[in-house]
């Protein structure tokens, strides 16, 4: 029995020593790699709103793609907004809506017959380089580079440095090329604030303005609209946030602070309160930091306007997301706000950047994660599959397409007529196209990446 035991202990020390050899054997990532996994893990492991689902069996030193190595940081099954980049500047320029970019935004629609795509434009950002061509709301690219547009080369129309684009004409239900326009990117500060108007009939005057980003300090570039809509009398407000992807939370909260009526300025007067995870909620409770777990309307003395409204109508679709679903469900308990268009995205969460603070290898390295979750002062959250709007009116993009702001145009029509303003009469009679040579999604929309897809807590 004992010279059993004997052996049965020499071969497990010697298959515990193979064990140990082929894991000193294994290759591990390059060190920077390993630099950047580690600082991810560590900072999800503290921030991270769902960091209970963080595996526990995680080992940086075998994570060969940072990308991958953070998807599984992730928990999926909620969180379909965190992620990383490295290239952390151009994010966080990006937030000031600072971008290199051919200054317009895209739905894709496909060919029914070869499953190529063509591409419509939704508005352009005012002095960039698609408005100097003359690109507009409605204008169709189906081809880049003298290539079809394909879902291998889409991604080219938004991060190219320069297109030679041609350009589309529908006719009898079929789209046919009409020319072609070349584009080179640049660099700039982008303009949210792409339409604006009043418009009146006898009774009425409603002011109209289509905000697409809530960019960092992009509330000097609005406060100035509303100061005119309240020096000019406007009775009603048509905000339209059709294609607003969300922003920083400040400039959500001094929007709120224009549109609510007076008495939310207060100073107590609750917009949203935020969920943190088990850590940062008992340290802001512990704290006293009631600056962290809730989110008022500014105080009157605040703000440099207040239109006092009872009622806003805001313009909706499928990139309505974020900040601009809080403006919907914060405002909801104070005033009537009733929304045209389609179902927005469904994002009820709140993201941070961070990146290494430190002068070192992995400095270009961020990340955009998600940090808490908000609710109404009703408690309203988890609104997975986004707000129906009071009205499902379509967007239309092809057939008959107006401008932004236009009074003819779908989502702003159907508000000017609950608004109570008599209907403007079109100079000509205009009739919905048939469009059998096409499938057009309206749902399959691609505008940019990052930060603006995001309520970012600043």
């Amino acid at each position: 029995m004992i010279k059993r035991l004997l052996l049965l202990t020499t071969l497990l020390t010697l298959f515990t020593s193979c064990d140990k050899c082929k894991e000193e054997e294994r290759e591990e990532a390059p060190m920077i790699t390993q630099q950047v996994n580690k600082y991810m893990l560590e900072l999800m492991e503290e921030v991270y709103l769902w960091e209970k689902h963080i595996p526990d069996t995680l080992d940086v030193r075998y994570e060969f793609d940072e990308f991958d190595f953070f998807e599984k940081l992730c928990y999926r099954a909620e969180d379909r907004w965190s992620f990383i980049t490295d290239d952390v500047q151009t994010l966080l320029e990006g937030g000031e809506g600072v971008e290199t970019t051919f200054g317009y935004s895209l739905a894709f629609g496909t060919f029914s017959n070869t499953g190529n795509y063509f591409a419509i434009v939704q508005y352009v950002y005012p002095q960039t380089p698609a408005a100097e061509a003359g690109v507009q709301r409605g204008t169709i690219f189906i081809e880049a580079g003298g290539k079809p547009i394909t879902k291998d080369n889409y991604t080219t129309l938004f991060y190219a440095p320069a297109l030679n684009l041609t350009l589309g004409e529908l006719r009898d239900g079929t789209i046919y090329k009409s020319g072609t326009v070349s584009l080179t990117a640049r660099k700039q500060n982008l303009n949210p604030v792409i339409a604006h108007t009043i418009l009146s009939d006898q009774v009425r005057k409603v002011g109209y303005i289509c905000y697409t980003d809530f960019f960092g300090g992009s509330q000097e570039l609005f406060f100035p609209v509303f100061q005119n809509f309240k020096n000019q009398g406007i009775t009603d407000i048509v905000l339209d946030l059709r294609y607003n992807l969300g922003g920083y939370l400040s400039v959500a909260s001094a929007l709120s602070g224009v549109l609510c009526p007076v008495r939310c300025l207060d100073g107590n007067t609750i917009l949203i309160t935020k969920s943190w995870n088990d850590l940062y909620q008992k340290y802001w409770k512990d704290n006293n930091r009631n600056d962290m777990l809730y989110e008022y309307f500014p105080k009157l003395s605040e703000t440099p306007l207040n239109l006092n409204l009872t009622r806003l109508f805001i313009l909706t679709g499928h990139n309505t997301a974020s900040a601009s679903e809080l403006i919907i469900c914060g405002l909801d308990p104070y005033m009537d706000v009733i929304m045209v268009g389609d179902v927005t995205r469904g994002k009820y969460t709140a993201a941070m950047v961070f990146h290494p603070e430190e002068d070192t290898q992995i400095k270009n390295w961020g990340t955009q994660s998600i940090v808490y979750k908000y609710a109404n002062s009703l408690g309203i959250t988890d609104f997975k599959d986004g707000f129906t709007p009071d009205y499902l009116v379509e967007d239309v993009l092809l057939g008959d397409v107006y401008p932004l702001g236009d009074p003819r145009e779908t989502l702003l029509a159907r508000a000017l007529s609950l608004a109570g303003m008599n209907p403007v009469a079109s100079p000509e009679v205009h009739s919905r196209i048939q469009l059998p040579e096409v499938i057009y999604e309206p749902s399959f929309l691609s505008r940019r990446t990052g930060l603006s897809h995001h309520l970012i807590d600043k």
